[in-house]
């Protein structure tokens, strides 16, 4: 078909998208909830001063952790995120009992059966080999236990205990990074962080996928492995690289900032030993942009800024210390930039 000016009228992609199936949309069309009704509407516009994710559409069918904490995290970036649920979620559906109110907060939730018809989706989420036919131009996030084919640990079911994985990962959640330097006992985390970061991952998977389709037109199908997500969490400590120019090497954890003795830092750590507010200065000294403040309220923040350049300098500008911090000698430099190596302990722009 053509338009009066010649141009062709076939249905685009984004056109075929708007509908949810015309059966579908039509069982709707009297007495439908409304948040079904909202489903067979169609995308979303997304207008400026959006959300990043606004006009992104997602059915989320997964009853692990891991899908229902990406699906979360894709709607705190506006997507709109689709779940059926008839109630709260049954426990023999869930290895760990999750909490409905934070896990569907943001989401729209669908009568059993409603989200059968995924065609408008741009990211459907399931749990291990469940089958669904995948058009092209979508992504699917599969949330699994380990990748297929590992020879290794391939028996291992997709919703296997989280315990279990970190056996199999040889897991150690010791979240006092100065603890061992200061003679502290291990703080051990009962967080699932193996399924945690499977989230993240296929979440930023996910989102890089739809970047990419910008340019290819093509989705991809995504697997989340929670046990390389256990891998990944302690990633720096875990990590060995080999053959890299010396400017691409890892960031060396530990060790001593030039000028400063063994004996100044021994003084140092007896402090910090002793009282409480040396330990957060000598923490300070060691990540400025991840360890934790006091407000001028009392309560205390951590930024958490230091793994992205760009955060790190916004957060100095945002606290008006940019300017400070120049004058330390610090300097905020591309750490990527072989020439820039000499720089590396004193660089703001490079991660930690």
């Amino acid at each position: 078909m053509t338009d009066d000016t010649g141009r062709s009228q076939d249905p685009t992609r984004r056109t075929m998208l708007l509908g949810f199936g015309g059966a579908f949309s039509a069982a709707f069309a009297a007495g439908a909830p409304p948040a079904a009704a909202q489903m067979a509407q169609g995308h979303r516009e997304a207008r400026p001063g959006t959300s990043p994710l606004a006009e992104i559409r997602v059915i989320e069918r997964s009853n692990l952790l891991s899908g229902r904490l990406a699906g979360l995290l894709l709607a705190d970036q506006g997507a709109e995120v689709f779940v059926e649920r008839a109630g709260p979620t049954p426990p023999a559906d869930q290895r760990v009992a999750l909490d409905d109110t934070y896990f569907d907060r943001g989401k729209i939730a669908l009568p059993p059966g409603a989200a059968a018809d995924a065609a408008s989706a741009d990211i459907v989420i399931v749990d291990g080999a469940a089958q669904f036919a995948r058009a092209p131009h979508q992504i699917l996030l599969r949330i699994m236990a380990v990748l297929p084919g590992d020879e290794a640990y391939g028996y291992l079911p997709h919703d296997c205990s989280e315990d279990l994985i970190k056996a199999v990962v040889g897991f150690f959640s010791n979240m006092s990074v100065s603890g061992p330097i200061l003679n502290r006992p291990v703080i051990y985390t009962p967080l699932p962080l193996p399924s945690i970061y499977c989230a993240v991952n296929g979440a930023v998977a996910a989102v890089s996928a739809l970047v990419d389709r910008l340019r290819t037109g093509l989705g991809r199908e995504i697997i989340a492995s929670r046990l390389a997500g256990g891998l990944s969490a302690i990633g720096a400590l875990s990590m060995t690289s080999k053959g890299l120019p010396d400017f691409l090497e890892p960031i060396i954890i530990g060790g001593l900032p030039p000028g400063l003795t063994p004996e100044q830092f021994h003084t140092f750590v007896a402090d910090a030993i002793r009282d409480p507010e040396r330990q957060m200065w000598l923490e300070r000294r060691f990540a400025p942009f991840s360890a934790p403040y006091r407000a001028r309220d009392g309560r205390w923040i951590l930024p958490m800024a230091g793994p992205n350049a760009r955060l790190s300098r916004r957060l100095l500008e945002a606290m008006g210390l940019w300017d400070q911090a120049l004058t330390t000698g610090a300097v905020f430099v591309n750490r990527y930039d072989p020439t820039n190596i000499a720089e590396a302990r004193r660089n703001m722009g490079d991660s930690l």
